[in-house]
């Protein structure tokens, strides 16, 4: 159920932009980097899901910012503490930088122009779940897009902390605030010794209709969820109760945050001692 669920997510985000597949598409507004790297943890999951990814990356690079991505890859590329190996295997990163590396695909042919559209469907920017492409299209692959997303979803914040929850780097955001504070785009208000960055109402712009304002930390939230669905179908963890409530309970704190966010009842570990933890916990996350 953890695996089906998680794939489901995937799927869902993947229709939204454009690959075919029969099914609902996401609703909420979706991390491209994020996305890109949770398919890539689960390819050995859904080897379908997997491909039509690198179908869709070269004849879309242009929407991904690579640096952020290679960023957002460090700790999926890095031994992991629980399972002992990279969460990303070094053979699935390498498609992912080969694909991104090769020359995108010039426009199909007459003859081969009915295949490519059963496989990628244009991709439709206004469409509420695209909100990060289409704040691409109107400032740039660039940094400007996530301040926009990060502004939107949490009101204000200091530069350190878009910085941290947006995958930039800190000076880089600090000169991009500043300069919008400067042009009144956004507001500037000195608490203590931080200054902290909101949107103006009236400097506001017009987003497409029924956009979420509510950006979701995608990143995080895939790579503490992902590493579940990697370890029940790994040894010594998987049909072992005791083991995988004890690595839910180690868990926890780092997953609670998003499950709240998700609207994710998690089950108390302390009221559910030993292997006890495990069915509770497996069924609130699936």
């Amino acid at each position: 159920q953890l695996r089906e669920s998680f794939l489901d997510l995937l799927w869902r985000q993947w229709r939204a932009l454009g690959i075919a597949s029969h099914g609902p598409e996401s609703s909420s507004p979706i991390d491209l980097e994020a996305l890109i790297l949770a398919t890539a943890m689960a390819a050995m999951q859904d080897r379908r899901l997997w491909q039509g990814a690198l179908q869709w990356l070269p004849r879309r690079r242009e929407w991904v910012n690579e640096a952020r991505l290679k960023r957002m890859a460090v700790p999926y590329s890095r031994t992991d503490e629980w399972l002992k190996r990279p969460l990303i295997g070094k053979d699935v990163w390498g498609e992912t930088c080969a694909v991104l590396n090769r020359p995108a695909p010039g426009r199909p042919t007459a003859g081969d122009a009915p295949r490519a559209d059963r496989i990628l469907a244009p991709l439709r920017l206004r469409k509420p779940p695209l909100l990060q492409l289409y704040l691409r299209g109107v400032f740039g692959v660039n940094a400007r897009a996530e301040l926009i997303l990060f502004l939107l979803a949490a009101g204000e914040g200091n530069s350190n902390q878009i910085a941290r929850e947006t995958h930039y780097d800190q000076k880089n955001v600090y000169v991009i605030l500043e300069r919008w504070a400067e042009a009144g785009f956004v507001g500037r208000e000195k608490r203590g010794k931080q200054n902290l960055y909101s949107l103006k109402p009236e400097g506001s712009f017009s987003l497409p209709a029924g956009s979420s304002k509510k950006f979701w930390r995608w990143e995080p939230f895939f790579r503490a969820f992902g590493r579940l669905l990697i370890v029940v179908h790994a040894d010594p963890w998987k049909n072992d109760a005791y083991l995988l409530s004890s690595l839910f309970r180690g868990l926890h704190g780092d997953i609670s945050p998003y499950a709240r966010e998700a609207a994710i009842a998690l089950p108390d570990p302390q009221l559910f001692p030993g292997e006890k933890l495990f069915k509770p916990m497996a069924e609130a996350l699936a």
